[in-house]
């Protein structure tokens, strides 16, 4: 296998190897991983992006930050276990019961949200929810080697993620009938959890896991400090060592901070855009929105699968980004509903399943297949970070600039003005990355 990169060849050519050694995948292993895609986005669109916004918003008539910050604070809690938990699943090279337990919370938490009364008690569910959801996702990203070989990487996280957008409209979709024309937003939340258990549980039991035991394949400093204890009480002492070590890997913390400004856009889009389209754009359902960005969404990760794998997935990742700059102008001065539903929503959606294939798919490759539950965390911190920053920026922004005091178009769509600069400035740092490209030898 040859790799050509503005990195040191050998250094990545060696862990692209070794993501390979010994694999055969089958066909129900990677429908089983990617249809939990469909089954946690489920869960992403009705409760993060649309149901419980509303609740709070709609239902309960409290301002966007109360759904925001709480938002905000799970992804902090997150973001601090992150590392150590992907270490831990490093050393005992098993990640599937750590995506089980996590999953469970989420699923039953979200259950609890639908069947309490007190709307504090509600969020407080959501929180620990959300804990669950965007805990499990770590382990989950790390699976992609176990049903996919290096050169098909692209194809099988497009595959996944555009499985999840067509399980996001199924959910949708499923939840309206179950819902009727006169309902509470809450009692989207139990149906909710209901759907992503059916639909998670065949990831559980047909997906294989092709390294077992402790994974050790060097004695550099970082394998010999992977042999000290890990605990909860040490783990900020394991997100520095991570850090370090990924300071090690050609062209990765460039990576990371590009995909902590971007990502904080993205994140901010997909617990926002429900909110923006009923209170600003006037759409009577979300769904008006939601049901052509998610079949966009659908394609876009199909075939950005190919051309990540085709093209590079640096270069995937450009196109993607690059997307997203007439999206959020358009987003700012564009109010027709017939083009922000067929037009911006539709390229949204395009360029939001694009981007999270791309950027998947570009860490695995940057990542030593030993370390690759650890780098995850790290990944997925930066990704949880933003997204701590995405909301809290966009509920203090229109908690200021309050919308029935300035007007709504102009709140908004200052708010829309600071998730654009972070796209900008991600794409350009992304430009200094690494170009992998993954040939057979």
């Amino acid at each position: 296998m040859e790799v050509s990169s503005v990195a040191p060849k050998a250094v990545q050519s060696v862990a692209l190897q070794a993501h390979d050694v010994g694999q055969r995948i089958s066909v129900l292993s990677v429908g089983s991983w990617a249809l939990y895609d469909f089954a946690n986005t489920i869960f992403s669109l009705n409760i993060v992006s649309n149901y419980f916004p509303q609740y709070v918003v709609v239902d309960h008539g409290l301002k966007d930050a109360v759904y925001a910050y709480p938002q905000a604070f799970a992804l902090l809690l997150v973001a601090l276990v992150m590392p150590l938990l992907g270490a831990l699943s490093d050393r005992a090279g098993r990640r599937m019961p750590w995506l089980v337990g996590f999953t469970l919370l989420c699923i039953a938490m979200t259950a609890v949200m639908g069947l309490v009364d007190n709307v504090w008690l509600v969020i407080a569910a959501f929180v620990i929810a959300n804990i669950g959801y965007q805990t499990a996702l770590v382990f989950y990203d790390a699976l992609l080697p176990a049903v996919s070989t290096t050169l098909n990487w692209g194809k099988i996280s497009g595959f996944g993620v555009g499985l999840g957008y067509v399980g996001a409209l199924f959910g949708g979709l499923v939840v309206t009938l179950l819902l009727g024309d006169t309902y509470k937003n809450q009692d989207a939340f139990l149906p909710t959890a209901i759907l992503f258990l059916i639909f998670a549980l065949p990831c559980f039991f047909f997906v294989r896991e092709h390294h077992k035991g402790q994974v050790y394949g060097s004695q550099d400093a970082s394998a010999r400090r992977e042999l000290q204890p890990l605990s909860w009480r040490n783990a900020f002492t394991q997100i520095w060592h991570t850090l370090q070590d990924a300071r090690e890997v050609p062209g990765l913390m460039r990576f990371l901070v590009a995909n902590f400004l971007y990502s904080d856009a993205l994140n901010t889009v997909i617990i926002a855009m429900g909110v923006y389209a009923t209170q600003v754009i006037g759409f009577k359902s979300v769904f008006s929105v939601l049901a052509p960005a998610t079949i966009a969404a659908v394609i876009g990760s199909w075939i950005f699968g190919i051309v990540t794998d085709r093209l590079t997935a640096k270069h995937a990742l450009i196109i993607s980004l690059s997307l997203w700059i007439p999206v959020l102008l358009a987003a700012i001065f564009i109010t027709d509903q017939a083009i922000f539903q067929w037009g911006i929503a539709t390229l949204a959606g395009v360029a939001l399943g694009s981007t999270w294939t791309s950027a998947r798919t570009m860490m695995v490759e940057l990542s030593p297949p030993h370390k690759l539950g650890e780098f995850m965390g790290i990944y997925n911190l930066t990704g949880k970070f933003s997204a701590v920053l995405g909301p809290a920026l966009w509920g203090t922004t229109l908690l200021v600039l309050d919308p029935d005091v300035v007007g709504k178009h102009l709140a908004y769509g200052i708010a829309i003005g600071t998730l654009l600069l972070m796209v900008i400035l991600g794409l350009v740092i992304h430009l200094g990355t690494p170009n992998i490209r993954r040939v057979k030898g």
